[in-house]
């Protein structure tokens, strides 16, 4: 549908008019008066040109028209269902054709009237705009995107290096997708945004890796086979051998990483990798460049505390008696026989013993591994930096930084880092204490004479002393950065009154104990860091029954403690909203 005014004395002179404007055979002519039937003439009509369907039905439209006197804008009402005027489509049109001079009032006062004609601006060449693009950089400078403005009937098209120019002039210096560009200039898709740009994302540094080239999990304590789908019941996994000269770790280099940029050509941050730090240990030999460790001698490697150690073997084929004595060895020792009352077993790596204990005493840095059983009397210990498997322990005393595996506990302490597991024929705890970081698992606890029977879960007391040793490091290490502060102010004034010599060795004393201090402060920050996670998580063990807890057992997990006043079969315990609550156990049996 088309639409003009026309102004004439009457409809007769307006309709020939119209017929000459609109030379289109075939389409209705309307012709209807744009002002009151008492006005004087020459009058306004608004001639209309279009199907009988468009004619009845039209959308509010606009024209622009350059006469002898002045610029003119004439508004067409809707008519029918026809949508109303796009005021945004007519200044986007207007501002397109660079009239000057625009009066706002006269073109208001037409917007208010919703249709008619008015002057806007004074007589002047008409300009015929082209094709043209718009680009807008997003809030984030992430992205741009832009889209074509249609051009006016015989124009020029929009070309591509200028189409470059006005991206550039916008703010885009980064990141132009050409290929982009050229499909939003061939598809013509005017109004249809397109991203043409993208920012450059920054590439974070990768973390330095530990690579263990032997295993660090826990040992398993299985039977190892033995071939002919046999299994060896007193040789089980709880230690791995390695020979000298043994890759033990590797370790790769952290990446630098690579700042982005936006758009518009801003640095975007990024996050430069952290280098893996080497453990530390003993009889490991580290290569210049920092980048591996080597076993020094042959022998057996256990990843303990973060710490790798490689200990050679001491063997005692026979009982730990007499005719031995006690026992000091960095490294592990194998004992084919029993230990005997009174003696001391010390090693840095771990203990195997072949036969029983007696009222002795073991500590290990690493695993233990009784292959019998304890009597304990009261006076027996084991002390593990590792596990504890023993097949029983009777009046004795059990601590494992890991975890303790056993058929029976008969009036004993156990103490473990790790989980506490009584699954064998019996999988009994009765009478004692017993302590677990993680859970404890067992088929009955306490026994049918209500012996009194305590089970801890969530945390060793052993941590909890730790936590009070370090704060003391770490306040005497603060104390000596003090007194290091004190002895370089005085350095620096003093620095003409000492011999230079005097002088240097101050200097480089100060310096050697500062970074001494440094060294340590970060890693008893670190250890107290971990144990007071450890400390916060204790409500997160349980304890799992899976036979019969009898009455006089007390559960105490976090600060809820649970005092069995009844026998309770095949139940797990666990901490809920500060208390200790049960359930049918979690595990099968």
């Amino acid at each position: 549908m088309k639409a003009k005014y026309f102004s004439a004395e009457d409809r007769v002179a307006a309709e020939a008019m119209a017929r000459t404007y609109f030379p289109h055979a075939g389409y209705d002519i309307v012709v209807e008066s744009a002002e009151g039937d008492a006005g004087e003439p020459p009058r306004l009509f608004l001639a209309i040109s279009g199907t009988p369907a468009e004619t009845r039905n039209a959308d509010a439209g606009f024209g622009v028209y350059y006469e002898g006197d002045g610029v003119y804008l004439e508004l067409y009402d809707a008519r029918g269902v026809g949508a109303e005027l796009d005021t945004a489509a007519m200044s986007r049109h207007l501002g397109r054709k660079n009239i000057s001079g625009v009066d706002a009032r006269a073109m208001q006062a037409l917007l208010a009237e919703r249709c008619g004609r008015a002057k806007i601006a004074p007589a002047q060449k008409e300009h015929i705009y082209g094709e043209e693009i718009i680009v807008e950089v997003a809030k984030d400078e992430m992205t741009a995107r832009a889209w074509l403005l249609a051009p006016e009937p015989g124009a020029a098209e929009l070309g591509f290096d200028e189409a470059v120019k006005k991206t550039s002039e916008a703010g885009v210096s980064h990141g132009l997708d050409e290929k982009a560009l050229q499909v939003l200039l061939d598809a013509k898709e005017y109004g249809e945004p397109y991203v043409i740009a993208r920012a450059a994302m920054p590439v974070d540094g990768v973390d330095g890796k530990i690579v263990f080239h032997f295993s660090t999990d826990e040992r398993t304590g299985r039977p190892r086979e033995i071939g002919g789908g046999r299994v060896d019941y007193r040789s089980l996994d709880l230690y791995e051998p390695v020979t000298e000269g043994q890759l033990l770790v590797s370790r790769t280099p952290a990446t630098e990483g690579a700042p982005g940029t936006t758009v518009t050509g801003k640095p975007l941050k990024f996050k430069p990798g952290k280098d893996a730090r080497l453990p530390k240990g003993k009889n490991i030999e580290v290569n210049e460049d920092m980048t591996e460790i080597h076993a020094k001698c042959s022998g057996m490697v256990a990843f303990v505390k973060n710490s790798i150690n490689v200990s050679s073997v001491y063997k005692i084929n026979g009982d730990c008696d007499l005719s031995i004595g006690n026992i000091d060895f960095d490294g592990s020792v194998h004992i084919s026989g029993n230990v005997r009352s009174g003696h001391v077993i010390k090693a840095s790596g771990g203990v195997t013993v072949g036969g029983s204990v007696e009222a002795a005493t073991i500590i290990a840095g690493g695993n233990v591994e009784v292959k019998g059983g304890m009597q304990g009397a009261d006076k027996g210990r084991i002390e593990a930096g590792g596990s504890i498997t023993i097949l029983f322990i009777e009046r004795g005393t059990a601590i494992a930084d890991g975890s303790i595996s056993f058929d029976v506990s008969i009036h004993s302490v156990l103490e473990a880092g790790g989980t506490l597991s009584a699954k064998g024929r019996r999988g009994a705890i009765i009478g004692g204490r017993a302590g677990a970081a993680g859970n404890v698992t067992v088929n009955y606890l306490g026994a049918v004479s209500r012996t009194q029977t305590e089970v801890e879960v969530g945390v060793m007391p052993r941590k909890r002393a730790r936590i009070h040793a370090l704060e003391k490091e770490i306040e005497k290490l603060k104390g000596d950065l003090v007194k290091l502060d004190q002895l370089d102010t005085y350095l620096a004034a003093s620095s003409d009154r000492l011999e230079p010599e005097t002088w240097d060795k101050l200097f480089r004393s100060g310096a050697e104990n500062r970074r001494t201090d440094l060294l340590l402060l970060e890693e008893y920050g670190e250890e107290m860091a971990d144990i007071k996670f450890e400390l916060e998580h204790a409500t997160e063990s349980k304890v799992h029954v899976l036979d019969t807890v009898f009455e006089g057992t007390k559960i105490i997990i976090g600060n809820g403690v649970f005092k069995v006043s009844n026998d309770i079969q095949y139940a797990s315990f666990r901490y809920k909203d500060a208390e200790v609550v049960y359930g049918p156990c979690e595990l099968s049996k």
